[in-house]
């Protein structure tokens, strides 16, 4: 079993760390996106969002290979969406190449480069 929580500044040494063996390009920015870890016996995964002009926008997602393809993204993205739900955003889009197909089967519909929700509607609200 595994739980999926709010990072800690202790958490973002990890965080580098998986996102560095998921070959993850570009920064990580600490300071703009919220960060949800995934643990189990040991952190394996996170993902990260920030707020745009009342969207969510999913700038991250990183699972260790190991963890994959076991519903942990599916949960992750469900745990993220709900706090931006929470947060009373509208919309949530993404634009991860790498998980473009995985989104696109969770409902997100795709406009351009991104993949695009109406976080209502994701719930079934």
């Amino acid at each position: 079993m595994f739980s999926v929580n709010f990072a800690k500044a202790e958490d973002f040494e990890i965080i580098k760390k998986i996102a560095n063996e998921c070959n993850l390009k570009g920064t990580l920015n600490f300071f703009e996106e919220i960060f949800m870890i995934a643990r189990e016996d040991k952190p394996f995964g996170f993902i990260s969002m920030k707020v745009e002009i009342n969207n969510a926008i999913i700038t991250n997602l990183a699972i260790l290979p190991s963890y994959r393809d076991k519903g942990v993204e599916n949960l992750m993205v469900r745990v993220v969406l709900n706090h931006a739900l929470d947060m009373g955003l509208e919309n949530a889009c993404v634009n991860i190449p790498f998980y473009k197909d995985f989104f696109c089967k969770l409902g997100f519909k795709e406009k351009g480069d991104f993949q695009i929700v109406k976080l209502r509607e994701f719930f079934g609200e």
